[in-house]
């Protein structure tokens, strides 16, 4: 005995019920990926927060670093003025605040990983991505400063200080100084008044100052940055 034949009714209910299963399955295709973004989103503000929280640090010491040689390189100006002395072992200090220079090199994986990969937009927040994109142009102009202070200490500052001042190595081979600390700091106080040498000490003080200006805007984007991005669940 056949089947009894189909109705019109039938082929509908059973061309509904494919359309709702497509329809079923795209939704909970599309859930499932939002789900995955939201969770991929939260690992990545996650890593971006311990990074810029590392560079805020970074930061931080390099700031500290320069206030310190800005403030050794107007004693070293005040003393060729006669209105200062250096103590006997202060060589060490006041040589390096003449010739070292700093270098913010944060580590930014994560950051490296959203540009690269084109993928900013999986972060929701506008804001978040402005500030990302300020802080990394805010990061690419400090290097340029920072290049800038290294050129002059390579090519103008230390060039001067090896010909010119007569201060005995380390005596110890092992030690990090740049110069001994028992190094005669008459030597150091003697250049303070060459005009040469306090020209390039002026040149150095307008160099560390704008790197530490170009710094601590950098170092506010870096805190917005920050507040954005919030604290750990």
């Amino acid at each position: 005995m056949s089947d009894a034949p189909r109705t019109a009714r039938s082929y509908a209910l059973e061309g509904l019920t494919i359309v709702v299963g497509i329809v079923l399955a795209l939704v909970l295709g599309e859930a499932w990926g939002v789900a995955a973004d939201r969770l991929e989103e939260r690992e990545v503000v996650a890593g971006l927060r311990d990074e810029f929280e590392a560079g805020r640090e970074e930061l931080d010491f390099d700031r500290q670093a320069r206030i310190a040689a800005l403030r050794r390189i107007r004693r070293l100006l005040e003393v060729g003025r006669g209105r200062a002395t250096l103590p006997p072992d202060s060589v060490t200090a006041f040589t390096a605040a003449l010739l070292d220079f700093r270098f913010y090199t944060p580590s930014h994986p994560v950051l490296d990983d959203l540009i690269a990969g084109g993928r900013l937009r999986l972060l929701r927040s506008d804001t978040l991505r402005y500030r990302l994109m300020l802080y990394l142009q805010e990061r690419d102009r400090l290097a340029v400063v920072e290049e800038r202070e290294r050129r002059f200490v390579a090519e103008r500052m230390e060039p001067w200080v090896v010909e010119h001042l007569a201060l005995e190595p380390p005596s110890d081979p092992d030690d990090p100084a740049l110069w001994g600390p028992e190094a005669d700091a008459s030597a150091l106080a003697a250049a303070a008044v060459d005009p040469t040498f306090r020209t390039l000490l002026v040149m150095r003080l307008d160099r560390t100052e704008i790197a530490l200006r170009f710094s601590s805007g950098l170092g506010r984007t870096l805190d917005a940055t920050l507040a954005t991005l919030g604290t750990p669940d």
